[in-house]
């Protein structure tokens, strides 16, 4: 099984998100606690000491986060073996209960609210409005608005086993035309708290 895709195409979100089925808005109620806490777990890891530390170690002072939760089956990297490729690349860390609870919940798009727990100032912005700005990526007039932002980053639901001791999410970030990672990061908890046990990268351009 191969999942790295590298990319050399400058419309990376568009053509990505044309090319698979579209998600609905979602009417449930909001998005628990333990998921903010997992999120929180992954920003530290991801930009520890405020760096972009997976791809262009860009300093960050700001961090945007898109306002809806997305899945790599909008970036167009997973597809009707999701299931099966999850399994066998994070499996005995993540069980099947735990990637099964990942997918169902990522059928629909869900509102973020402002309840993040970091140390890193961050902005959560609609798509809507990241395509304003620059037409779903990056430019000059994004950068002048979010100076030190390294760009912004897209989270998906996360996925729990019963005893909620596992969790399973997918991160996006993406940085321009050419610039962008999708992550799939595997978390255990221990001592009460989130930590990054596997990360796997299906996607950069």
């Amino acid at each position: 099984m191969k999942f790295l895709v590298v990319l050399l195409v400058p419309a990376l979100l568009v053509t990505s998100v044309s090319l698979v089925r579209p998600r609905q808005a979602s009417d449930q109620p909001g998005i628990p606690a333990e998921e903010y806490a997992v999120y929180a777990a992954v920003i530290g890891n991801m930009f520890a000491g405020d760096i972009v530390t997976f791809d262009t170690q860009a300093k960050v002072k700001i961090l945007v986060i898109e306002d809806r939760t997305v899945s790599a089956v909008d970036d167009g990297f997973a597809g009707e073996n999701e299931v099966e490729e999850l399994k066998q690349g994070f499996s005995p860390i993540i069980s099947q209960e735990t990637i099964d609870d990942y997918v169902a919940k990522n059928a629909k798009s869900h509102q973020l609210l402002r309840s993040l727990d970091l140390k890193l100032k961050y902005t959560l912005i609609p798509k809507e409005k990241i395509k304003e700005i620059f037409d779903g990526l990056p430019s000059s007039e994004f950068y002048r608005q979010f100076p030190d932002s390294g760009g912004y980053i897209a989270l998906s639901r996360v996925g729990f086993n019963t005893s909620s001791d596992q969790a399973f999410v997918y991160m996006r970030h993406t940085c321009g035309g050419l610039c962008g990672s999708g992550h799939y990061l595997a978390l255990v908890k221990k001592n009460r708290e989130w930590v990054v046990q596997k990360k796997f990268r299906p996607w950069i351009s």
